[in-house]
């Protein structure tokens, strides 16, 4: 009977075998991310192995991941619990996440803006508002918020007359929004409807009207001079209304918020200003100030260039982080993130994942991350990478075959609470030099 039913077993070995990682001798599964945490989960304790389950000769954590009463082998689990799943890494204790990771959630009304300035937490009592059918208004708004700490809402109904309030309306979460956050006072930048800012004084914000401008060039002069009177800064940034520079207009604004630098719009505001000044996108433009000019000649590629020069300048946070799918409809939204924005191709982290890395080497390690849970989010095994990559679980280095890696060594006591799990491979944040900040002898840093 057995020789008769020979492939029947030989199919149900196969399939076990398969459930194995390097390094284990049983089948139970991976966990689909790292998260243990569960109202019936806790954490058990790992077993290591080092022949050949790594790419970097690392020592392997397999660790596991218990549930109360569940229907498997007890393994290394406290009483009363089994193993449910399990995690590995080829570099730090993979149960323990030391990295925030917080998801900003998506409003078919008004994008990300509202929960991202809830989620960032800004404590200032201001809030910039601006209006949401002119995109240069928002990006243009967005510096003065960062220089201010504050969030910056768009808000519907310019030239309208009205403002939907209802739950579910176009600015309801706006105005959640301003509530949760304790504002009192609305500093309006360009051609925002009357009605919103009656919606705004009834709410018992006092109302400041930076300027009323509509044309994009005077506009951005106004509100640089505005910024320059309360941050003392010696430069600005600036991009055109055309071609990549336009299509980066988020990732500008975003820039120059989190260093709290006026955005300026094409050579005659740069002119009128006066400042030195940094060109985003390949665009050409003159204004006969000094400058400097990114690189990259893709939205992917420059949302990189310009975290890396976020990162490297003085008095920015380098470990936070916000990262979005590229051809996301609502970048300016993030700005409120208050970190740089990092794009990544839609549902993967793709070349996304070796930037984080290379980012925690040169600026010490991260501390959040924000991520979108919209259109072209990361999917469940994205979102496993993302937490290995910024928690320094070394899961690009995990390879071997299903099996494979026996014997293992068990954990010593000592080394058995999260967290104390051996490091080999683990890699040493901030270790590699900083790239520098301007290469121009023009640019000055920021006073």
């Amino acid at each position: 009977m057995f020789v008769a039913a020979g492939p029947t077993v030989a199919a149900i070995l196969i399939r076990k075998a398969e459930a194995r990682v390097c390094g284990q001798s049983g089948v139970t599964p991976k966990c689909d991310t790292f998260d243990c945490n569960g109202a019936d989960d806790v954490w058990g304790w790992c077993w290591y192995a080092n022949d050949g389950c790594c790419r970097n000769d690392g020592l392997k954590k397999i660790c596991d991941c218990c549930t109360v009463n569940y229907p498997n082998v007890h393994g290394y689990c406290p009483s009363g619990t089994n193993v449910r799943c399990i995690v590995e890494s080829c570099g730090n204790d993979p149960r323990l996440l030391t990295v925030v990771l917080t998801g900003l959630r998506w409003d078919n009304s008004t994008g990300y803006g509202a929960s991202a300035a809830v989620a960032a937490e800004a404590g200032s009592k201001r809030v910039v508002v601006t209006n949401a059918d002119d995109p240069f208004a928002a990006a243009i708004a967005a510096p003065l918020a960062g220089a201010l700490g504050s969030p910056v809402l768009a808000f519907t109904g310019a030239g309208g007359g009205t403002i939907a309030t209802a739950t579910g309306s176009a600015n309801a979460a706006h105005l959640s929004a301003i509530r949760t956050l304790g504002a009192e006072t609305a500093m309006i930048v360009g051609t925002v409807d009357s009605a919103v800012a009656t919606e705004l004084s009834a709410l018992g914000l006092t109302i400041d009207i930076v300027s009323p401008l509509a044309d994009p060039g005077p506009l951005s002069a106004a509100v640089a001079e505005r910024i320059i009177s309360i941050n003392d800064i010696n430069r600005t940034v600036t991009v055109t209304e055309t071609g990549l520079s336009a299509a980066a207009l988020p990732l500008a604004a975003s820039f120059a918020a989190i260093n709290g630098y006026p955005l300026i719009v094409g050579s005659d505001a740069v002119a009128t200003v006066g400042l030195p000044t940094v060109y985003v996108g390949p665009e050409p433009i003159d204004a006969g100030v000094p400058s400097e000019r990114t690189k990259a000649t893709s939205l992917a590629a420059l949302s990189i260039e310009l975290a890396e020069l976020a990162a490297a300048a003085p008095f920015v946070d380098a470990s936070r982080v916000t990262i979005a799918p590229d051809g996301s409809g609502d970048l300016m939204g993030l700005i409120n993130t208050q970190a740089p924005i990092v794009l990544h191709p839609a549902g993967s982290l793709g070349p996304v994942a070796d930037w984080l890395q290379t980012h925690s080497l040169r600026f010490g390690a991260l501390t959040e991350v924000f991520y979108v849970t919209g259109p072209g989010a990361l999917d469940t095994q994205n979102f496993w990478q993302l937490q290995g990559t910024v928690n320094g679980f070394r899961v690009d280095q995990l390879t071997g075959e299903s099996g494979q890696g026996l014997p293992v060594i068990r954990q010593p006591w000592a080394e058995r609470p999260i967290g104390k799990a051996r490091i080999d491979g683990a890699l040493e944040w901030g270790s590699e030099v900083t790239p520098s900040y301007w290469t121009s002898s023009a640019q000055t840093f920021r006073r």
